[in-house]
């Protein structure tokens, strides 16, 4: 459990029973809403015995103070975030509250969703730009250090000097740099391993950029699950129609299933429609088994999306993951427009699917948003993709209402958004345009006022890997039958283990302890299967215990997981030899893997 304390969060709003209801959501949500103020001096007195992690910020409060003057008050005396809560606003209103830079608006009535969404992202963004602000005033106190590389430039941007530092680490003299683009020569091309800590009055200076690195991918993930939380009704109307269908079919399949046994154990010989009632029901169980790989689907899809580590491949199938982007975006886009693929044979890109994804998700949302509901009939999305030159281009095309040159212009700005107070945070573009750079490629768009946009992402082609596949462990002759064990805190899940394993000798014990018993009373096992997280000892610690007593049964573990893996658990995986199955596991695929692990058990 974390030992972190809650983040703290004030609410200033002077309409007692909207305070008192998002004060208790927010405690439901696992903050510390210490405290609400109903007026300005209220808010600076709460704030001064308690500084809080976030002001929820009522734009028109009483006394002489509005929410936005107090704001800034807050901001300048404390340093905190603040979210604008509004029911309306004039645009004379709306202008001021922009010149407090807030890290949201959240529209009244405040809905759960959007509230959740809202201060977990604007919570993490003030922690991410406070540590890049830290770095910043870092970098800047080391200018002039001799050990960093250095390029000055004039005001046409190009290079007018680099140190000795510079030029090894670009590989490019001074004399052949001089005069060409300085952000050339400070392209990541050039500068992998390095990033800019400053460009300031014509100087540029660079250091090791791994901590950015590591900021960046935060900052995605945030992006990740904030782009999650504006799914959120299509991934529950998307789970729910399958859910539908398996809990019906195992209610009527649970009732005929009663029916027919006690018919059976009557003695009475089956009747022809007692033989209709059996296949009807066995065309229920097969519609429970469809539609559970349905949502075993959609649960992979949103594992994939917001698992905090990128990829271990660092390409990406094209075709695959517009075709999930299309599927994850579905219901907030089939109500707007109609949506086209042309996906030419392009090969893969040198963008993990998980990044490529996020983007393609942004861009799709974008488009959606740029539509009025209520138009599919007349409206498209067009996707295409092909190939050009040494690039794969990917095309995202709406018929939505284009933007101006002045909002093209800003697009791609951190913060800068056109959708309205209350949607959005002005990151996802940003965001998107440093995933597609960060591995050399480019983000652009084209857009004329009510005719709509295309953005335009091109990425570098991946290098050709050759693929050699495990030598493949031939079947046995016959099925063997082993002893195997089986560790889960999940009761059902040790009951559906031993009736799919039932041909085996089967031990099921709920908890490592047990486990230990078993091990240490009985004959061997060939084959352990031991879930991952489990309450108190987990399946890495059953790993370590064995490793330093039982190595042979240390080896025979194989793990279990529902695949939602903390970076931990992924570095564990990551680094032991063991198999790794992901629950939920098809029936078949689960005895071959015991017939293929006994047949190397046999033979080692």
């Amino acid at each position: 459990m974390s030992s972190q304390p809650a983040k703290s969060i004030l609410i200033v709003e002077d309409e007692r029973i909207v305070a008192k209801d998002i004060q208790q959501t927010l405690r439901e949500l696992g903050y510390d809403a210490y405290a609400i103020a109903a007026s300005a001096d209220e808010a600076i007195a709460r704030a001064t015995e308690k500084c809080p992690d976030l002001v929820l910020m009522d734009i028109r409060i009483k006394g002489n103070r509005d929410g936005i003057e107090t704001a800034e008050i807050l901001q300048s005396r404390f340093g905190v975030p603040v979210v604008y809560l509004t029911a309306h606003a004039d645009e004379a209103t709306l202008d001021r509250a922009k010149k407090t830079q807030p890290h949201g608006y959240l529209l009244k009535p405040v809905k759960w969703a959007e509230l959740r969404s809202m201060v977990e992202v604007s919570i993490h963004r003030h922690q991410m730009e406070k540590r890049l602000h830290e770095r910043e005033r870092w970098f800047e106190a080391t200018l002039e250090s001799v050990a960093d590389a250095v390029i000055t430039y004039d005001a046409q941007g190009n290079v007018t000097s680099m140190n000795p530092v510079a030029e090894r680490l670009t590989g490019i003299s001074e004399a052949d740099a001089a005069g060409r683009p300085a952000r050339e020569i400070a392209s990541t091309d050039n500068l992998p391993a390095v990033s800019e800590a400053q460009s300031r009055s014509g100087v540029m200076v660079f250091r090791d950029n791994s901590e950015q690195q590591a900021l960046q991918k935060k900052l995605e993930l945030s992006d990740r699950l904030a782009s999650l939380g504006a799914m959120a009704a299509g991934v529950a109307h998307e789970v729910n129609n399958p859910l539908a269908v398996v809990m019906a079919n195992a209610a009527l399949s649970h009732t005929e299933l009663s029916q027919l046994l006690a018919e059976a154990e009557s003695g009475q010989a089956p009747s022809p429609a007692t033989v209709a009632r059996l296949r009807e029901t066995i065309q229920a169980v097969t519609e429970i088994r469809s539609s559970t790989s349905r949502i075993a689907r959609i649960v992979a899809d949103l594992k994939s999306f917001s698992r905090p580590e990128e990829a271990t491949s660092e390409q990406a199938d094209v075709k695959r993951t517009v075709a999930w982007a299309v599927r994850a975006t579905a219901l907030e886009v089939r109500h707007r427009a109609r949506v086209s693929t042309r996906i030419a044979e392009v090969p893969p890109v040198a963008l993990d699917e998980t990044r490529l994804g996020q983007v393609l998700v942004n861009l799709l949302i974008n488009a959606a948003h740029a539509i009025e509901i209520g138009s599919a009939d007349t409206n498209e999305i067009a996707i295409v993709a092909k190939t050009e030159a040494e690039q794969v281009t990917i095309e995202v095309t709406d018929t939505g209402s284009g933007m101006p040159e002045h909002v093209v212009s800003r697009i791609f700005e951190p913060f800068f958004t056109t959708k309205p107070v209350g949607l959005g945070t002005g990151l996802g573009l940003s965001i998107c345009r440093g995933i597609v750079s960060s591995v050399g490629g480019s983000l652009q768009v084209e857009s004329t006022p009510g005719q709509g946009s295309t953005f335009r992402v091109r990425l570098p082609t991946a290098a050709t890997r050759i693929s050699i596949p495990p030598p493949a462990i031939p079947a046995p002759d016959k099925p063997r039958r082993g002893r195997i064990l089986v560790i889960d805190d999940e009761e059902l899940v040790l009951r559906v283990m031993g009736r799919i394993l039932k041909d085996h000798e089967l031990v099921c014990v709920p908890n490592v302890r047990e486990a230990l018993k078993a091990l240490n009373e009985g004959p061997p096992f060939d084959i352990i299967f031991s879930d991952l997280m489990m309450p108190d000892v987990t399946g890495m610690d059953l790993y370590d215990e064995l490793l330093r007593t039982r190595a042979d049964d240390a080896r025979r573990l194989v793990f279990l997981s529902g695949g939602a893996l903390t970076p931990m658990v992924a570095d564990f995986l990551a680094s032991v030899p063991n198999t790794h199955l992901e629950k939920p596991f098809q029936v078949d695929g689960l005895r071959t893997i015991v017939q293929q692990l006994l047949a190397t058990r046999t033979t080692s």
